[in-house]
């Protein structure tokens, strides 16, 4: 069998991904701390970044990647994303071959994306080695999360911020060694224009006396 290697473009995708870091037995105050990173990789550079959320979800999406565009300053062609419910309906094979609009995405998705100029890419079904990059990264944070919790003598935080902050020195240490990549894709990206949506959702909803 013959298999063919992905060629990444610089600034072309942004792969992201929800990762369980429930096995690193993190907590805050004492008290089990379960979550999910939402984890985001430009595959040309590997530059990644990520925050931390409790599911999936369509707000964990906005805030993942309005963080992330914050983080770089500019906005790749697209967004990748595998078949999370928050982005998607079920999609088949046939499904792919029409406009993101007739397809499938949800529309608060698709809003979202637009806001940023992005293009919405998903996987094919039963392919996360489309997704590889991010995949692959998603183990490497797991790992160096786990070696520098053991460094710091101690899994507990006083706070979700304090926590994070922790997470952001790790993934500004990783990042250090992708900058030439980087640059390359940074040159080819639109610059961040667009400003954050909020961190809520509007509903209108019908009400009896």
């Amino acid at each position: 069998m013959l298999t063919l290697d992905q060629v990444h473009q610089p600034g072309e995708v942004l792969q992201s991904d929800g990762t369980c870091m429930n096995e690193l037995k993190v907590s805050l105050q004492g008290e089990p701390f379960e979550h999910i990173l939402f984890h985001s990789v430009l595959p040309y550079s590997n530059w990644e970044w990520g925050r931390v959320v409790q599911s999936e979800s369509l707000l964990s999406i906005r805030l993942g990647l309005q963080s992330t565009l914050i983080k770089l300053g500019h906005v790749p062609q697209a967004h990748q994303t595998d078949h999370t419910t928050a982005a998607t309906h079920r999609l088949g094979a046939a499904d792919r071959e029409k406009s993101p609009q007739d397809r499938g995405y949800n529309a608060e998705y698709l809003q979202l994306l637009t806001h940023y100029g992005l293009e919405a890419r998903t996987i094919h079904v039963a392919s996360p080695n489309e997704n590889g990059d991010v995949e692959s990264s998603n183990g490497g944070i797991k790992r160096a999360v786990e070696q520098q919790l053991l460094l710091r003598g101690s899994r507990d935080f006083e706070s979700l911020s304090a926590y994070e902050t922790f997470l952001f020195g790790i993934m500004d240490k990783r990042n250090a060694g992708r900058q030439a990549k980087l640059t390359e894709e940074l040159a080819v990206m639109k610059p961040l224009t667009a400003k954050p949506w909020p961190q809520m959702r509007e509903l209108i909803v019908r009400v009896g006396s």
